[in-house]
């Protein structure tokens, strides 16, 4: 009866929606989206929050990258499917270790 009681007032409980779950969560995903190349107009405009790419495919190629405890590794793949390793450099932006932008490098070899 508590339950019909409720509905009049509009309060309703919704089913509990779960995210699937990732088989996983720290390997690689497509991050290209999260990158931005160094001609790009708005590298340090609208785009300056993004780090910046340095690769003969730039973004036009999947950037992938995973994640564990605060340290990243991302990687490329070329044209006829070999995976190349992306290092990065941090260049200070700000007083502390945390401001910084993000440059990849494409390792070719």
């Amino acid at each position: 009866m508590a339950i019909l009681s409720l509905i009049p007032l509009g309060i309703c409980v919704p089913a509990a929606f779960a995210d699937p779950v990732d088989p996983d969560p720290f390997g690689y995903k497509d991050r290209t989206s999260d990158f931005v190349m160094p001609l790009d107009p708005g590298v340090f405009g609208v785009n300056a929050g993004k780090p910046i790419i340095l690769s003969p495919y730039g973004t036009s190629r999947t950037i992938e990258c995973a994640s564990f405890h605060g340290q990243s590794w991302c990687r490329q793949f070329d044209h006829v499917g070999n995976e190349h390793e992306l290092y990065q450099v941090k260049i200070p932006t700000g007083p502390t270790e945390w401001d910084y932008r993000g440059v990849w490098i494409y390792n070719p070899f």
